[in-house]
């Protein structure tokens, strides 16, 4: 990635100091002169760029960066090697950064506007949860389902967690540490059927520790 579209895409505009990540850039702050470059990346180019495009769009609030977001996780062949390697287990982490951008896309319009941000959040529901069905297969975290579960009572997201679970105590070895985050997030919920799930296939609580 050559250094103007690194710019373009992560730049920090000039006189802003709050904050080092473009995405969570105050309203007043989003530079307006970016938003049609942005846009224009959505269709062309490189899909790593597209898709950090949209992130940055979604984030902000665009609708253009919202539907490509969706577009991207509903695709009939998943991603199986993206662009945002974790830092410490090596997997790819490109949906969990779709997540980040599908649950900003609700907080912008929810800080905007209540109602708006109600209409936005049946609108991401789809999206979401077909990320935490692909997760029951593949490595990534689906951490912002829970934090938004945990923190913001989405409690929509339930059934889905649960279905998860069951998907991922099947290879604990493969997904312990989601397995413990997971069941520990559903006691706060429905504890029987976390246990119960758990022990279907010989395992308590206390075999996934709560970090």
């Amino acid at each position: 990635m050559d250094k103007h579209l690194s710019d373009l895409l992560y730049g920090i505009p000039p006189g802003v100091d709050y904050t080092e990540d473009l995405t969570s850039l105050d309203d007043e702050d989003i530079p307006s002169e970016r938003i049609e470059i942005l846009e224009s990346l959505l269709s062309g180019g490189s899909e790593e760029a597209a898709f950090r495009a949209a992130w940055v769009l979604g984030e902000w609030g665009f609708q253009a960066g919202f539907e490509y977001i969706c577009s991207f996780v509903r695709r009939d062949s998943s991603l199986q090697g993206g662009w945002y390697e974790h830092r410490l287990h090596g997997y790819d982490d490109t949906y969990r950064f779709a997540l980040e951008a599908l649950f900003g896309y609700w907080a912008r319009w929810s800080d905007r506007n209540k109602i708006d941000g109600d209409v936005v959040r049946k609108k991401i529901f789809d999206p979401v949860v077909r990320v935490v069905e692909l997760s029951n297969s593949m490595p990534f975290s689906i951490e912002p389902v829970l934090r938004m579960v945990q923190s913001f009572g989405m409690t929509e997201y339930i059934p889905a967690l649960k279905k998860h679970l069951q998907a991922i105590i099947k290879s604990p070895q493969k997904h312990h540490w989601k397995v413990a985050d997971c069941a520990h997030v559903l006691m706060g919920f429905d504890p029987n059927f976390v246990i119960q799930t758990l022990a279907t296939h010989g395992y308590a609580l206390a075999d996934f520790p709560n970090k």
